[in-house]
C-alpha cells in the first residue's frame, strides 16, 4: 500500500506518484493508494473526483487541535505534524494491509518495487539516508548541514505491520504533533529530524544504501545514472548497477524547494540523463494540467512558508549574519 499526504494544489504530483506505484508496486494484491489531504475539501474545484481515495486530515484530528496546529505551522510543517498520525491511520483503516511505502507526492517510482518488498519482509522499518558518502570538497551542502535537517529523509518510509511499528509510530507523533517546526537552533527540523533516532530506539530498523534508492538532489553528485534498453540505472559509493528504483523531484522541477535551494554541488545543466527523467516526469503531471489546482491556498499552516532570497538580497542577509556572528564573539569590557 501506498500512503501520501498533500495539499490540494499538490494533488496532480500525488496522482502522478499513485500512477506510478500502480505500475510498478509488484505484488500479488491489487495496489492500494490512501491520499491524506493536509487541506480543506471545500476547496477542492467543482465536479472533482479524486482517482485514488482521499482522506481529509481533518477527519483525524479535533476541531480545536486542528484550529492549534494550523495556526502554529507553515502547511509544509503541518503536513510533516500530521505524517505519523495518517501512516497509523492507514494500518487502522486497512487490517488486511501488512506493508506501507509512505512517499511525499515529489517522488516517481521507475522500475518494480520487489526490491523493497524484500527487505521490508525483513524489517520493521526502511529508512533511506541523505548520503551515503562523506564529501571531499568544498561544495555545499556538506555533512555538517545534515546534523541540521537529519540523517534519513522523511520523504520515504517502508513500514511492516508489527507491535514494533505501533510503538514507532506512537512514539513518532507524539514528538512531531507540537514540534515539527524548523527551528535549527532549537534542534527541530519537520519530522525527519526525530528519524534519527530510530535505529537506535526501536528493533529491526534497516538503513538503505542501495544507490537506486531515493535518487534526489542532494545525492546526485555522488550517483552515475545510465538509461539501458530495459530502463534507469544506477552506480554509486554503496554498489554498482543497480535498477533506479525511484527519484525525488523536489529541488529539481523547482529550486525553491527543499532544503538546499543555494546547494552548489550538483548543476541540472551538466547532467543530461536526470533533465530526461525530469522530462518524463512532467509528462505524468501534465495529464492533471486541467485541475486548475496551483493558486489554491492551502487552508491549513497559516504562518507564512520563509521566503527564498537569491543575488544581492542572499548575499546582503549572510553578511549581516556574518557581522552578527563577529559581534558576538567581541569580549566585552570587565567593569570593575
Amino acid at each position: 500500500m501506498l500512503v501520501t499526504i498533500c495539499t490540494i494544489r499538490q494533488l496532480p504530483q500525488a496522482f502522478a506518484l499513485a500512477n506510478s506505484f500502480v505500475q510498478y508496486a509488484a505484488t500479488n494484491k491489487p495496489a492500494s493508494v490512501l491520499i491524506g489531504l493536509a487541506d480543506d475539501p471545500a476547496h477542492l474545484p467543482a465536479g472533482f473526483v479524486s482517482p485514488y481515495p482521499l482522506l481529509p486530515i481533518r477527519e483525524l484530528l479535533s476541531d480545536e487541535q486542528l484550529t492549534t496546529l494550523s495556526a502554529i505551522y507553515t502547511p509544509t510543517e503541518f503536513a510533516a505534524a500530521c505524517k505519523p498520525l495518517l501512516v497509523a491511520e492507514a494500518f487502522r483503516r486497512y487490517p488486511d494491509t501488512d506493508s506501507i511505502l509512505y512517499a511525499d507526492p515529489n517522488i516517481q517510482f521507475l522500475a518494480p518495487l520487489t526490491p523493497v518488498w524484500e527487505q521490508l519482509s525483513r524489517a520493521n522499518v526502511l529508512l533511506t539516508p541523505f548520503i551515503t558518502q562523506n564529501p571531499h570538497d568544498t561544495y555545499w551542502p556538506d555533512e555538517k548541514f545534515f546534523q541540521n535537517v537529519g540523517l534519513y529523509s522523511a520523504d520515504f518510509l517502508a513500514l511492516r505491520r508489527s507491535p514494533e511499528t505501533d510503538r514507532l509510530l506512537a512514539w513518532w507523533d507524539d514528538r512531531v504533533r507540537e514540534r515539527a517546526y524548523v527551528d535549527f537552533c532549537a534542534g527541530l527540523c519537520l519530522d525527519q529530524i526525530w528519524l534519527m533516532h530510530v535505529p537506535v530506539f526501536f528493533k529491526d530498523t534497516v538503513i538503505v544504501r542501495n544507490p537506486g534508492w531515493h535518487v534526489a538532489l542532494w545525492n546526485l553528485p555522488e550517483r552515475v545514472i545510465r538509461q539501458e534498453r530495459n530502463g534507469w540505472w544506477v552506480d554509486g559509493p554503496a554498489g554498482q548497477n543497480q535498477p533506479l528504483l525511484f527519484l525525488n523531484g523536489k529541488g529539481l522541477l523547482n529550486p525553491d524547494e527543499g532544503f538546499f535551494p543555494h546547494q552548489s554541488r550538483f548543476h541540472l545543466a551538466d547532467r543530461t540523463e536526470v533533465s530526461t527523467i525530469l522530462t518524463q516526469y512532467r509528462q505524468s503531471l501534465s495529464k492533471y494540467a486541467d485541475l486548475n489546482v496551483r493558486n489554491v491556498h492551502p487552508a491549513y499552516g497559516k504562518k507564512p512558508e520563509p521566503m527564498v532570497l537569491r543575488g544581492w538580497r542572499y548575499a546582503t542577509v549572510n553578511s549581516l549574519r556574518a557581522i552578527t556572528r563577529f559581534l558576538d564573539q567581541v569580549p566585552l569590557p570587565v567593569i570593575r
